[in-house]
């Protein structure tokens, strides 16, 4: 077991899910059903690949995709190429940028109730690239 598994991000207490979520899933499932209104954090490690890129769940840009970036699956906010990206129910309406979990430093509140998905943020039709997984932590 490693550091991130023995001791839960600041304001959490309770470790919901430990799992894998693999570059090449369009909908990862994590095993947490969130409830509407309630707080959680996420940690995430490890690197996967994005054809010969590699990255961490923060994912990564670079200037020759700008042009393609507008096609991702998660084109809102500061999502990036093959950013950790969560949605609720597999819904495209509930999209969220987890990334390594970082920015959530004082938790996310999850604006629904339902399945939490995860995926790397990619374009529909090129996941047959992709390769590795990395580990994400879901907590309460």
């Amino acid at each position: 077991m490693n550091d991130l598994a023995r001791s839960p991000p600041p304001g959490a207490s309770q470790l919901l899910n430990r799992q894998h979520i693999s570059s090449r899933d369009k909908w990862a499932g994590t095993g947490v059903t969130l409830e509407q209104g309630r707080r959680y954090f996420f940690r995430a490690s490890g690197t996967w690949r994005d054809a010969w890129i590699h990255c961490d769940a923060n994912g990564y840009n670079r200037t020759f995709l700008n042009l393609a970036k507008r096609f991702l699956r998660c084109s809102t906010g500061d999502a990036c190429w093959f950013m950790l990206i969560g949605a609720i129910g597999e819904s495209t309406d509930s999209f969220f940028v987890i990334g390594d979990g970082a920015r959530w430093s004082e938790g996310w509140i999850a604006p629904a109730s339902g399945k939490l998905s995860a995926f790397a943020n990619d374009i529909n039709g090129f996941y047959w690239n992709n390769s590795r997984s990395i580990i994400l932590e879901v907590w309460q």
